[in-house]
């Protein structure tokens, strides 16, 4: 690795810190800076705004969990599960996964909060593109379960996937970013823990959705 791309890398491992230990709104470029020992000028060579910066740290965060959910997905694959079994591992494990990446789920939050809405910050065409494809590995991956659960008669999809599967992971991964948000608050709010929240959804989606017998 060149001396510019061990730079790039130490500002990124900088910035990753501090939104996650302190959050978006309240990390300055100045701070990142400072963090990554470089200047600030030299920091605007790696990239010119703190949105671009937070794009870099989103694509950190999220490739080992593309990674898990693709290695989660071969795996069940190759076991001979029925897609209902498999449907019902592969949401439970991946909830296992982020309930001990939370800080996952709170960067995504308010992420979407602080820049997802502002009209002055717009990715081109291009880039744009290639970040969805990054949040979608889920949909495709849970529409291949479906067509399976549907395929061997142990799903039933009342609707069409394209409406089905947006839901499903929509639902989950917004209860997943509130329990995250709300980790000490959630327990004494509903006298329950947050993971037993989402494994309830999950359940809920599996009545839901399985086969019943006439």
């Amino acid at each position: 690795m060149g001396t510019r791309e061990q730079t790039r890398e130490l500002v990124l491992e900088a910035a990753e810190s501090l939104f996650l230990a302190k959050g978006l709104l309240e990390v300055s470029m100045e701070d990142i800076a400072a963090k990554a020992s470089c200047t600030r000028r030299n920091l605007y060579r790696y990239f010119d705004t703190k949105e671009a910066l937070s794009i870099a740290v989103l694509r950190k965060l999220l490739s080992p969990w593309n990674d898990f959910q693709l290695q989660t997905f071969q795996q069940l694959r190759s076991s001979n599960l029925s897609g209902r079994e498999e449907f019902i591992s592969f949401l439970n494990t991946l909830a296992k996964y982020l309930e001990t990446h939370k800080p996952l789920l709170r960067f995504t939050a308010e992420f979407d909060f602080v820049f997802r809405e502002r009209s002055s910050f717009q990715l081109d065409a291009s880039s744009e593109e290639s970040l969805f494809a990054e949040f979608l590995i889920t949909e495709k991956l849970i529409t291949q379960i479906l067509e399976r659960g549907e395929g061997d008669g142990s799903l039933r999809v009342p609707s069409s996937l394209a409406l089905i599967v947006p839901t499903i992971t929509t639902v989950l991964w917004g209860l997943g970013q509130r329990i995250a948000l709300r980790e000490t608050l959630i327990p004494r709010e509903f006298g329950v823990n947050g993971m037993e929240l989402v494994q309830t959804q999950i359940d809920l989606l599996v009545l839901a959705l399985e086969k019943k017998e006439n």
